[in-house]
């Protein structure tokens, strides 16, 4: 917004729109088996999202043997921190929940 010296009011109106500029990216490989592995669990802290998560974990141990879960309870963002936390957990897959 600009003031003139007549004291008029002028706007600048902006694309709103961001300029998409996709990456490819290669999938993770897909494990042959939950058995024996180390599994994150995220919960990003909305509600209820943490019953789900524990019902997917719960789901999990019925199925296979000797899983171990790391729970990780923070929002999921769009900085490295976060998930390099997880990679220096040394988990080999993540379950994630966003609950509402």
């Amino acid at each position: 917004m600009v003031t003139d010296k007549q004291g008029k009011v002028h706007f600048e109106v902006a694309n709103p729109v961001a300029e998409v500029r996709p990456e490819a990216i290669m999938p993770a490989r897909r494990l042959d088996t939950f058995s024996g592995k180390r599994i994150a669990l995220w919960w990003n802290t909305k509600s209820h999202g943490e019953i789900a998560l524990s019902a997917a974990a719960e789901a999990v141990e019925r199925r296979f043997q000797n899983v171990t879960f790391v729970r990780f309870t923070r929002p999921m963002e769009c900085s490295p921190g976060p998930y390099e936390d997880v990679v220096k957990a040394q988990c080999d897959a993540v379950i994630a929940s966003t609950g509402d």
